[in-house]
């Protein structure tokens, strides 16, 4: 057995031993544990809580016991709880036997949030999963839509929506009926852009405004309820196909009447409607269920070799947005903060911050320095676990200061 090996077989050996699951419940240690957790719901009485990020100085802390025993206490109080190992350098919770079939957290992130979208069908893939994918991989191009006769297509980018067209859109609908029905232009008008419009490619938007028949203010409302509208019915093809025509920037006219905010206006537009059917599947199948009533665990996975790079990401935020619909609870175990900036990349988008420290082991000096570093982030920190304490000993001694960077090899 490696000197690697060994260290991961006595880490597991600890986290196991050290479950509450394996104490009576009146005993010392797990009421310590009940107690964090009143302590845990006390901080969060003026405000709602559900996702709280564990972490330690250093090395050895006992902070992913902490973790483990804190979200089995939080389960066992009722709430559905989601414990993620975060730890994507030395994860300990991911090397029990069961969670090695999981793409885990480094392959939800790499790999399923990142699948790469051409072609296929549209009962396998919704718009929602489509417009989610495109976005986080930054693409620039044409979504292309069909279900029968039927067609939109949905234009972007990098990543972000730009236009939307409703091929098929019924004349009573058109943009120019709309107009008309609306009093902005008059039927006269409307016939002398069309006669202007044939043969150009121009949209009728660029042509009313050109031929100075609208001002801008009055055109854009109607143009952005046009996207919405075209957004809307492509969210209603359960079945048909879809291609990506991916294209350069140059490709890409561009639409004075689209407002900067579109894409934020189609989230909005789209709240309640959007259909998550591939990535939800996806991510439901890495998200393990162990033998403990109301707990469930997200493995580290593979080791990535850019984890922070991962875990800065949009699509790890998104993901939790999509894990905090599923869990009450959400407990995020993550490395230490002195080797790993991890910890600080992730604390901003969690409700609070927990840190947990051995008695005696790190010098004063460096804890106060990873504390100084999480608080920089702005982020809640809500309060320290005092680990291991020797009730005996009358002062705090200085420790041994870990020797293995996160990153370095054993």
């Amino acid at each position: 057995m490696s000197k690697k090996e060994k260290a991961n077989k006595n880490k597991v050996t600890s986290l196991l031993n050290n479950l509450l699951n394996n104490y009576p419940v009146q005993s010392h240690f797990s009421e310590s544990y009940r107690t964090l957790r009143t302590n845990v719901s006390f901080s969060f009485m003026k405000q709602n809580f559900q996702t709280l990020l564990i972490t330690s100085a250093g090395e050895q802390e006992g902070k992913t016991t902490t973790s483990a025993n804190l979200a089995y206490t939080m389960a066992q109080a009722g709430n559905s709880v989601l414990l993620i190992d975060a730890d994507m350098r030395k994860p300990t919770i991911s090397l029990l036997k069961p969670m090695r079939s999981s793409p885990g957290l480094s392959g939800l992130l790499s790999e399923v949030l990142n699948t790469d979208v051409r072609s296929g069908s549209l009962s396998e893939f919704g718009l929602g999963d489509l417009y989610r994918l495109i976005s986080f991989q930054k693409k620039t191009g044409i979504l292309h839509l069909s279900r029968g006769e039927e067609r939109v297509d949905l234009h972007f980018s990098h990543g972000e929506l730009s236009d939307a067209e409703w091929l098929t859109r019924p004349p009573g609908k058109s943009l120019g009926t709309v107009l008309v029905n609306n009093q902005v232009i008059s039927r006269d008008q409307l016939e002398q852009v069309l006669v202007s419009q044939k043969g150009t490619g121009q949209k009728l938007g660029f042509m009313l405004l050109n031929m100075g028949l609208v001002k801008k203010e009055d055109l854009t409302g109607f143009i952005v309820l046009h996207i919405i509208e075209a957004c809307r019915f492509g969210f209603q093809f359960k079945t048909g196909e879809f291609v990506f025509e991916k294209l350069s920037e140059s490709d890409i006219e561009s639409d004075v009447f689209t407002p900067e905010d579109l894409p934020k206006l189609y989230k909005q537009a789209m709240v309640g409607e959007e259909k998550l059917h591939f990535l939800e599947e996806k991510i439901e199948s890495a998200i393990v269920d162990i033998d403990i009533e109301n707990l469930s665990v997200l493995p580290s996975g593979l080791p990535p070799p850019n984890p922070a790079e991962l875990l800065a990401s949009k699509r790890m935020s998104f993901l939790i947005s999509l894990l905090k619909r599923q869990f009450d609870i959400i407990i995020i175990d993550t490395p230490p903060i002195l080797p790993a900036s991890d910890a600080m990349i992730l604390a901003p988008h969690t409700d609070g911050v927990l840190f947990v420290i051995k008695s005696g082991y790190l010098k004063r000096e460096l804890v106060k320095k990873a504390v100084v570093q999480i608080k920089k982030t702005q982020a809640n920190l809500i309060g320290v676990v005092l680990n291991q304490v020797d009730v005996k000993r009358a002062r705090y001694s200085s420790g041994k200061y870990y020797a293995t960077y996160y990153g370095e090899s054993d």
